[in-house]
């Protein structure tokens, strides 16, 4: 028995050494600095900023980050995520790509108890529908100044199943509503790059493993689910070709990215 749990330690130390080993040799040696992409958003982003790592380690590239803990689309105590945007043009114009987030923080902060609704077949508050309401015509504005900024690709990240059973049904119609605002925006604007991430459609976060994906407080996401998401918004931006250049400049002559770990 001693004998056993003796290998098992010494198994359980040589992981730890390879995957130790694996994470610097995966980080990038020299990440290019790309000024025209923006993040902004809130706590899924900025509370452990391990997705931007994770994006960083994938792409060889950092980007300038303005998301801010507790923000909301409208109100809140902290900068709210149109506040971020304009923070980032005020610091420098020249804005190609902004990857995003916003909303969660107005339901489950705004709309406060009020907003609940019994999963699978509850039915929304009107608190909830408010709430909504308002997050969608922020976006829309937030979207529509972007695209007349001059902003090329916008990348929006919605938002996985959280710990709290009770709110379920008002993130699938809060989320299904912001996509589909989304879309139609897109397609007012065709020669603008507006990509929708949904992590819902991504087996890693099933709701059933909603344990597993989020910290302790059943809302932010762990080292992993940080890294997943990474992964998705980092395939987004491959397959539709959205700054896969090392250059902020529009010349064709940008070399192209390779990514940075594989």
């Amino acid at each position: 028995m001693k004998r056993s749990k003796s290998l098992g330690m010494v198994a359980l130390l040589g992981l730890m050494v390879a995957g130790l080993f694996i994470a610097i040799s995966c980080t990038p040696t020299n990440p290019v600095q790309k000024n025209c992409v923006v993040w902004i958003g809130d706590s899924i982003f900025a509370l452990s900023g391990e997705e931007a790592t994770a994006l960083t380690k994938l792409s060889n590239q950092t980007y300038r980050t303005y998301y801010v803990s507790g923000a909301q689309m409208d109100g809140g105590t902290v900068r709210t995520i149109p506040a971020q945007y304009t923070q980032a043009k005020n610091a420098d114009r020249n804005i190609r790509t902004v990857i995003m987030d916003g909303g969660g923080n107005d339901v489950l902060i705004g709309a406060g108890t009020s907003c609940n609704a019994t999963y699978p077949n509850g039915t929304l508050s009107q608190a909830c529908y408010n709430i909504i309401n308002k997050v969608e015509a922020v976006n829309n504005t937030l979207w529509q100044d972007m695209i007349n900024d001059g902003v090329k690709n916008i990348i929006d990240q919605g938002y996985y199943y959280s710990s709290n059973r009770q709110l379920w049904v008002v993130s699938d119609v809060f989320q299904g509503r912001t996509k589909q605002e989304f879309a139609n925006m897109a397609a007012k604007n065709p020669s603008i790059k507006m990509v929708f991430i949904d992590p819902k459609d991504d087996p890693y976060f099933d709701k059933s493993k909603v344990a597993s994906y989020t910290i302790a407080d059943g809302i932010h996401p762990t080292t992993a689910a940080s890294g997943e998401l990474a992964n998705l918004l980092w395939n987004a931006m491959v397959n539709n070709n959205i700054e896969q250049t090392t250059s902020c400049s529009s010349s064709s002559s940008s070399t192209s990215s390779s990514g940075g770990c594989n």
